[in-house]
């Protein structure tokens, strides 16, 4: 774990141990837990800086005057001088657009302009922004330089490289997102955020904003306008110079303190509008409840003079509910007769099924009886054929019975092998039946017998079932008959709807006579009504229950104060190192700037940088304003310092100086802050980049001719 890190599960407990008698482990876990953890910031330099190799812009003035600026861009300090309003700013303003999507120039300039291509590289990488002005804002981020740029467009490639591009964009807010998402990446830096209360006591709405990458700008461009502020103008809304500092430096524990800070003014924001809703409230029912009370005197009044004077003689609200009541009577009776009716005609058509069955039972019966009869006459025939054929065929005829001749032995045996008959010699071609075969006839027919008794048996005991399961059907039929006519009549309940309706008619004519009275009396008895169950609405209603609400918010609101006070006396610690390098480090470069009163400096808990001049300790804002100028340009350079020699912070070590010097600085001032620029340079040429835009000649010689661009008078930058 870095020296800088925290142990959050540690920490956690800390807080738990000063309210365990009031919340568990696991709700502080959740209360202070956040997305990126709490070692998200590291002062550790990121060991890259920013770096403009060359900037192109070109378009046309007023009266169609083309123009185009393109200027080779190198490390140290770059030099622009001219005169006041020659171009310096533009071409400042125009880098700090192709950086951050940012527009700041004037409004002709930014009608002048066609094309920008601006070369940078971070750390080794090197990369080109083209930005096309001409409509709506367009172009891409690329991964090479511009001499590549123009040669690939000038060969119309362009549109075959996108895995060299970095992205694309097709709006100034889209160039101005991916920028800052590009530019966040690259140098570890994030959003931090800041709310913002209305002026009024009684509105607790916050509104939640955040630094952007064009805010964080700041401290790398140092506009003309803002020397008289450390960072710019509204740098105390939200304290957003406090959170640039803070962003820069890469202070420990700089992102749990700003989120812990914003759920702080968040829940300060909702106790604020419970407490608020709650006076609200009760003031709003005191009202309400006198003005209905009021009102509701008033109709019971008017009522009761309406009903005293008599005007309304009649009253059909009886007779309409004697109807409603009938009617329900009626309608009950109907459902019952046809429910009963259905049920009769239900088990009334269940009839005939089992009499149709019983039909068809005895049907079958009858034709077994038969069948019976049948084989039984069979079975008498066979018998008394077969005793018929015992008879005669045992008899041994010994003469004719008519001529009385005698029946030879010869033709005995010629009967007995020829079948010749031997009393009249002829011929028979039937065979004789066998006595074993009428015996097993016989018992056939005996057994078809047997058979078609036990089916005529089942038949009978089946009619029998039948018989008794229509019985049983037929008594249900009588029952649910009874059912039926058991069901009261409702002729006389039709006969008093009839009347009830003829009552009420007559009451509606007279009715039409008094409409405008009945009117009024309907209209006050509703209001009556409804005021009526307002008072009492009010009446039940209590305050609004917000206590426990509140309570839980507050206890809330306690844990991470203190959580964020532990962090604060955590940080104060962690960051004594590096704020006393950056302390000595301003000091040195202050008394260079001539600025030898101030005897010490001073970063304190709020990181505000503190002047000690003359033993007396004052603020920024307390200096004059060529002090503030010099100590700004110290400030800044001393923070580029503090990376470059003790790897601290993570500014991109890019800086734009816009006149400095333009306040009145008497000649020896302005003489150490050249020299100090001049120092700088010599020092620090390979490790960052200045740019000093100036209309004093004194300025001339801080860097080296090749990268200076200086000005006749009265002559144009571009």
């Amino acid at each position: 774990m870095s020296k800088t890190n925290i142990n959050y599960t540690e920490f956690i407990k800390y807080v738990h141990e000063h309210f365990k008698e009031d919340i568990e482990l696991d709700d502080i876990k959740e209360i202070l837990h956040l997305e990126q953890g709490y070692n998200r910031d590291s002062p550790e330099s990121i060991g890259k800086y920013l770096l403009l190799n060359r900037l192109i812009f070109s378009g046309d003035k007023k009266n169609n005057i083309s123009f185009k600026f393109d200027q080779n861009l190198y490390s140290g300090i770059n030099l622009w001088i001219a005169d006041n309003f020659k171009g310096k700013s533009s071409v400042f303003k125009i880098i700090k657009f192709a950086l951050t999507g940012a527009e700041s120039y004037k409004p002709d300039i930014k009608n002048w302009l066609k094309e920008i291509i601006l070369e940078f590289q971070i750390g080794e990488a090197v990369y080109t922004i083209f930005i096309d002005k001409r409509g709506r804002d367009k172009g891409a981020l690329y991964t090479f330089g511009i001499e590549r740029f123009l040669e690939l467009r000038d060969t119309n490639k362009l549109n075959g490289i996108e895995l060299e591009k970095e992205f694309d964009f097709k709006s100034k807010k889209m160039l101005e997102e991916h920028l800052e998402d590009f530019f966040f990446d690259h140098f570890s830096f994030y959003r931090l955020k800041y709310t913002q209360k209305s002026s009024s006591k009684e509105n607790f709405e916050l509104s939640t904003s955040n630094l952007s990458w064009a805010t964080y700008f700041k401290s790398i461009y140092l506009e003309a306008s803002n020397y008289e502020y450390l960072f710019f103008e509204n740098e105390k809304f939200g304290a957003q110079g406090r959170k640039i500092f803070e962003m820069i430096l890469g202070l420990p524990l700089t992102y749990p303190i700003n989120m812990l800070s914003l759920q702080s003014d968040t829940i300060s924001e909702k106790i604020g509008k419970l407490r608020l809703a709650d006076k609200s409230i009760t003031e709003a029912k005191i009202n309400a409840r006198e003005r209905i009370e009021k009102e509701y005197r008033k109709v019971i009044s008017d009522l009761e003079q309406l009903r005293k004077d008599g005007k309304i003689t009649f009253n059909d609200e009886p007779l309409i509910k004697e109807y409603a009541r009938i009617q329900e009577r009626v309608s009950t009776n109907l459902k019952k007769r046809r429910s009963a009716n259905e049920n009769y005609l239900l088990e009334q058509k269940k009839v005939q099924p089992i009499k149709d069955e019983i039909e068809n039972l005895q049907n079958d019966r009858n034709r077994v009886n038969s069948e019976i009869s049948r084989l039984e006459k069979q079975a008498l025939n066979l018998k008394l054929y077969k005793e018929a054929g015992s008879f005669f065929s045992n008899l041994d005829i010994k003469v004719c019975p008519h001529c009385e001749n005698e029946v030879t032995d010869e033709r005995k045996k010629n009967e007995h092998f020829n079948h010749e008959c031997s009393l009249c010699g002829e011929t028979s071609n039937q065979q004789k039946v066998e006595e074993e075969e009428l015996t097993q006839k016989f018992t056939r027919i005996l057994e078809e017998q047997e058979s078609h008794r036990d089916k005529l048996n089942k038949l009978k005991d089946t009619i029998r079932e039948q018989e008794k399961k229509l019985k049983v059907q037929i008594e249900s039929v009588s029952e649910n008959y009874s059912k039926l006519v058991a069901v009261p009549s409702t002729d006389s309940d039709i006969k008093r709807l009839k009347e009830i309706e003829k009552q009420i008619d007559a009451i509606n004519e007279k009715r039409k006579k008094q409409q405008t009275l009945i009117a009024k009396e309907q209209s006050l008895i509703k209001k009556e009504a409804v005021l009526k169950f307002q008072l009492n609405e009010i009446n039940k209603k209590k305050n609004s229950d917000s206590s426990q609400q509140l309570s839980r918010l507050s206890l809330h609101k306690k844990i991470i104060e203190y959580a964020l006070q532990s962090l604060h006396k955590k940080r104060i610690k962690l960051n004594e190192d590096i704020l006393e390098k950056l302390e000595n480090l301003i000091l040195n470069e202050v008394q260079s700037f001539g600025l030898s009163n101030i005897e010490k400096i001073r970063i304190n808990d709020k990181y505000e940088i503190v002047f000690t001049q003359n033993d007396v300790e004052q603020g920024f804002n307390e200096l004059t304003e060529g002090e503030k100028l010099r100590a700004k340009l110290a400030f800044y350079l001393s923070i580029i310092q503090l990376d470059i020699e003790h790897k601290l912070g993570r500014h991109p070590r890019f800086l734009i100086f816009d006149s400095p010097g333009g306040e009145e600085m008497i000649e020896k001032h302005l003489h150490g802050l050249s020299e100090i620029l001049k120092s700088v340079n010599e020092r620090f040429r390979d490790e960052l980049q200045i740019f000093v835009g100036s209309a004093l000649r004194e300025f001339s010689d801080i860097t080296e001719s090749e990268k200076a661009v200086i000005k006749n008078d009265d002559e144009f930058i571009f």
